[in-house]
């Protein structure tokens, strides 16, 4: 085999994935990785493959060429020149690009070698995502990963050239900035020339955006590199993407209307049809429906409330969670009567994690009811409860009776269990849901003191900002969000443009003016001088490419994701600094 990089010859004409029968006859130079090779009857058969496809080489016994192929190991690179011919026909292979043609090699050029493969490249290896991250360079060659990251290029050329046809300006916001309350931990960055004082890494371009429309910009987005110091999980990562849009002049529904067109622009791409307007709920009435404010619906699945069929019921769970303010509230899952004592027992556990008492549950069969508390529940009532949730032999009901706030979340995990379990049939593919009017502020689990729901720079609805005075725990805000197929795909809202709202509802967060000065002088000053009403959304990316390449965790569709322990196997980061660094930023390490 030769080992000369050195030849003038050109290291390819074409890629592993543009050969076809119209080529054949032609002399061709390819350069690639060695995918797999075999030897059938004593001619060896290489599959040279590149990011763009997978051509097949030949190499005859009687070939010059033939020890260099026969020597070829998994990975080597290698450089071939031969001439295109068509595969005898029995051997042609309509599935892929290039399979009714191959090259019969003159020329086999050992670019690089390769050690053995730590784990095998194939699509259906069993290899651990630890290994697969220590050595990313090689997942990366394996065709799904590949194709994962050459699609999420692709559609953030649709995003940018969507968005420049509406008159978008692409701008940079600053990685370096100051450390500011915007609901997760920031990370920090010691400043050198600053001895003791920190930069922090944005958890999202929020006031930079906001001061973009002050500065008359009108209409900016970018591809925005955010960072929260949060527990990771596999749609989570300490950095990430997202598409980050911001406009002047703009209510709920000119927001909506953009946002709707560049989805419909993204999966077309990718061949599937999306039409709008998409489907809006309030905030209040999907918490009702669904116990989740990101709600999957592709299925059915509906929560009902009930607490008017047990008004006078004389089972205590129902009427003392009533009696404290509570409600009744149900789910069906349909065809769960099948679930063993075991499983209920398992939901059981699942919704008191959830923060529920309990979970009272009855199945139908066979025409009739069946459970541990059914003598409690009179014949009317169980009629009752039949009739409302449309139970069909064979069908269970799940009950939780609690405060709503309570009941809610605990049935809305219930749901997603129950569709997990049962596989009910999808309604439809693409489920997207515009959940609208969240609460503007809540209180504060530790603190008890009022903080924001989603970021404090979120308007009231204008016609609920007179609650601020008198009921600000009750106040609508213009806050909204994107789901798809039950991930929150994106988060906005329309922004106070006015210092005095602003500072009203910092004061109602414990904010005096020199703590907002100090915290959000940049936004809160930039009002004073003629800000405009204006509006915006950040739509995860890596969600988004995550659900379009049909896969459950995020980091399957990042080049080079972290751990979720935070950590990157393949370069050793986060690693410790050396004590010059540490002396240079005035800094010790302290146990």
């Amino acid at each position: 085999m030769t080992n000369n990089t050195s030849k003038a010859t050109a290291l390819r004409t074409h890629t592993c994935g543009e050969l076809n029968a119209s080529h054949s006859g032609q002399t061709v130079t390819l350069s690639g990785w060695n995918d797999s090779k075999r030897n059938h009857g004593g001619v060896v058969f290489i599959n040279l493959r590149d990011l763009y496809g997978v051509t097949q080489v030949v190499a005859a016994p009687d070939s010059p060429v033939f020890k260099a192929a026969e020597e070829a190991k998994s990975e080597y690179v290698l450089r071939v020149t031969g001439k295109v011919r068509p595969r005898p026909g029995a051997n042609a292979n309509k599935n892929m690009p290039t399979g009714e043609i191959e090259v019969e090699a003159t020329e086999i050029e050992l670019l690089n070698p390769a050690l053995p493969l730590p784990f095998d490249l194939g699509e259906h290896a069993g290899v651990t995502e630890e290994t697969r991250l220590k050595y990313r360079f090689l997942d990366l060659r394996r065709p799904r990963m590949a194709a994962n990251l050459v699609l999420r290029s692709r559609l953030s050329q649709v995003v940018r050239n969507y968005l420049y046809n509406l008159g978008f300006n692409e701008v940079e916001t600053p990685l370096l900035t100051r450390s500011t309350p915007e609901g997760a931990r920031d990370f920090v960055v010691p400043s050198r020339n600053n001895p003791g004082e920190f930069y922090a890494l944005p958890q999202s371009p929020q006031q930079f955006k906001q001061v973009l429309m002050m500065s008359g910009m009108d209409r900016y987005f970018q591809l925005a590199r955010n960072f929260r110091d949060e527990e990771l999980r596999s749609d989570r990562q300490p950095e990430h993407t997202q598409i980050d849009l911001e406009m002047s002049f703009v209510d709920e529904v000119d927001v909506a209307r953009v946002v709707e067109g560049m989805m419909k622009d993204i999966f077309a791409f990718v061949g599937d049809e999306v039409s709008g307007p998409f489907p809006e709920m309030e905030f209040s009435d999907v918490m009702l429906k669904y116990g989740s404010d990101k709600p999957d619906l592709r299925y059915a699945l509906e929560i009902r409330d009930c607490s008017d069929i047990f008004k006078a019921s004389e089972f205590k769970v129902f009427s003392g969670a009533m009696a404290d303010g509570g409600v009744v509230r149900a789910i069906k899952g349909e065809g769960a009567a099948v679930f063993s004592r075991g499983d209920m027992d398992k939901l059981t556990e699942l919704v008191k994690k959830l923060g529920a008492k309990g979970l009272v549950w009855l199945r139908f069969k066979d025409g009739k009811w069946e459970s541990p508390t059914l003598k409690f529940i009179t014949d009317a009532e169980q009629a009752a409860l039949k009739e409302r949730l449309e139970v069909r032999d064979g069908d269970a009901v799940f009950i939780a009776a609690d405060k709503a706030a309570v009941a809610a979340p605990c049935l809305g995990g219930l749901r997603n269990e129950l569709i997990a379990r049962l596989k009910p049939a999808k309604l439809r593919k693409l489920a997207f849901l515009w959940v609208r009017h969240f609460p503007l502020l809540e209180k504060d689990a530790e603190s008890g003191a009022w903080t924001f729901t989603h970021n404090p720079f979120t308007a009231p609805l204008p016609e609920e900002a007179h609650k601020l005075d008198t009921d600000p725990g009750n106040i609508r805000s213009a806050q909204y969000d994107l789901v798809l197929n039950g991930v929150e795909l994106g988060s906005g809202s329309v922004r106070n443009h006015s210092r005095a709202m602003q500072e009203k509802i910092f004061a109602l967060m414990g904010y005096d003016k020199e703590q907002v000065q100090a915290r959000f002088g940049m936004i809160v000053n930039a009002m004073d001088f003629g800000a405009p009403p204006h509006g915006g959304i950040g739509i995860g990316y890596d969600r988004l490419i995550g659900i379009i390449c049909g896969t459950d965790s995020i980091r399957d569709v990042i080049a080079f994701p972290k751990t979720t322990s935070g950590a990157c196997l393949m370069s050793d980061a986060p690693s410790k600094i050396d004590d010059r660094q540490l002396k240079e930023l005035r800094l010790k390490i302290t146990e």
